[in-house]
């Protein structure tokens, strides 16, 4: 009883929180499903509008997108195992993740060509984001198995952790490559945090309504707008959905959540502010989704 009752108190102080004056955006939604597929999930936006994601059709089987002009395209997998696509910059590169009989590796395609992206010595990497100058962000895991974050700039790859973190994730970077989101776990509570890294300055984020903190960064565009999720939870086990997704922008936070969803996630945002993810509708489908802003 303790339980339904403290999530019944948490929802109220929520839905307070949400008719505060710290909205400051209206969006309008548009819902992505890949033809006959049974779920889709929007993972990345460029400047052009392009829209990358996966999807599974009505086997079962998953698919990677690419949706340009309106139309959509398989991205074939020119590679000996499995990939995942993260994010897509202006000119049409396309990072992700790859899986193989070796391990886990991050990938690029640049120009055509399909190259993998390994930090030295790690024995898996993930490759989450790139920005419009070529910057590459992601995660590995090293040998003695602690997860830190990177960022591959001009060919050399560049360590990111944080002080007192147990995890950091490198999720996306502005194009000067000095301003970096992505998620933390700290050592003191275990709690999950998404962080703006700005030249070893760290700004831990915490959208509205939290209780325990459980925040995750996403992508970050060139005006400094940060777009991820959050959930409204009471210790790390519950760090989980169902989900919000937000916008911080100028210090105030957007809350996104398209007409009928109980859990969302916000993967991507473009220069223009606008912000794809993925959101369960009341039946349990996932659904991909694009939020523009209306000013």
């Amino acid at each position: 009883m303790r339980t339904i009752a403290a999530k019944l108190f948490a929802s109220v102080l929520f839905g307070l929180v949400l008719s505060s004056a710290l909205f400051a955006t209206d969006y309008r939604y548009t819902k992505i499903d890949v033809p006959n597929s049974s779920a889709t999930i929007a993972r990345g936006i460029n400047a052009r509008g392009d829209i990358i994601g996966d999807y599974f059709d009505a086997d079962g089987m998953a698919h990677e997108f690419l949706l340009h002009n309106g139309v959509y395209t398989n991205i074939p997998n020119p590679s000996d195992g499995t990939i995942a696509v993260r994010a897509i910059n202006a000119r049409g590169d396309i990072v992700g993740a790859l899986g193989d009989e070796v391990g886990g590796h991050g990938f690029l395609f640049h120009d055509g060509q399909f190259t993998k992206v390994d930090f030295p010595g790690a024995s898996d990497t993930i490759a989450f984001g790139i920005n419009n100058t070529g910057d590459i962000t992601g995660q590995y895991t090293a040998k003695s198995g602690a997860v830190f974050g990177y960022l591959l700039r001009d060919g050399t790859f560049h360590k990111i952790s944080i002080r007192d973190t147990d995890f950091t994730g490198a999720h996306g970077a502005e194009d000067s490559g000095r301003v970096i989101v992505g998620d933390i776990v700290l050592s003191a509570d275990s709690s999950t945090r998404g962080f703006i890294w700005n030249r070893g300055a760290v700004q831990l984020l915490d959208p509205p309504g939290t209780i325990f903190p459980c925040s995750h960064a996403r992508g970050i565009n060139e005006r400094g707008d940060v777009a991820g999720a959050f959930a409204i939870v009471h210790t790390p086990e519950e760090c989980f959905p169902p989900n919000h997704g937000f916008v911080f922008r100028q210090g105030e936070y957007d809350v996104i959540d398209p007409h009928g969803s109980v859990d969302t996630f916000v993967f991507g945002i473009n220069d223009d502010g606008v912000v794809v993810g993925v959101f369960t509708d009341q039946n349990g489908i996932l659904h991909g989704f694009k939020a523009t802003p209306k000013d």
